[in-house]
């Protein structure tokens, strides 16, 4: 549970804030409400007291659920993201339920990461520093290696190695060492 309140605040940093203005701006931006609800209904479904858990899960689901339903964005409790997340736009987001990341995730509006369906509830894992671009996919059980950027409207259904940017459908390596995080 003190891992997310760090994550947390390892997420709010990623936000650059130089002046009381973009401070404003950055307390009323939805993706940074996406992030501070799943921060918290994390931190809630990781209480592990018995007496108490099923209580906490249960208020941890409706902070998902509101961030669902009002903000477009659905990234439940039992996701495992890394520090460092970063959601761009708020609008039609969704991770399912086993997915694991690393740190550094930069997600933006239209992502899904998810199984390939027909039953199949295989998912993939992402490594340390990956931007996924407006409407990109991440399918079924497969890993994405660290430091990669995957563009717009990818639909990625392979392993991806480290240091490269994929585009495509199916995605493919357009670039090797190309994309650093910052």
């Amino acid at each position: 549970m003190v891992d997310q309140i760090r994550y947390l605040l390892s997420d709010l940093r990623r936000r650059h804030c130089a002046s009381f203005k973009e401070l404003f701006f950055i307390i009323f931006d939805q993706a940074v409400w996406v992030t501070v609800l799943y921060r918290i209904s994390r931190a809630l479904y990781l209480v592990n007291i018995p007496i108490i858990k099923s209580f906490l899960r249960l208020i941890g689901f409706f902070l998902f659920k509101f961030s669902e339903t009002c903000l477009g964005a659905s990234i439940p409790s039992s996701v495992n993201i890394g520090p460092g997340l970063y959601v761009e736009n708020t609008g039609i987001i969704y991770i399912s339920f086993k997915v694991i990341a690393g740190k550094n995730l930069s997600i933006d509006t239209g992502v899904i990461l998810g199984s390939i369906g027909f039953g199949n509830n295989e998912v993939p894992i992402l490594g340390d520093n990956i931007y996924i671009g407006v409407g990109a996919k991440v399918l079924g059980k497969i890993k994405i290696g660290n430091n990669v950027k995957i563009n717009a409207n990818a639909v990625v259904i392979n392993d991806i190695p480290d240091n490269v940017t994929v585009a495509g459908l199916p995605a493919k390596i357009i670039e090797k060492d190309s994309w650093v995080q910052e």
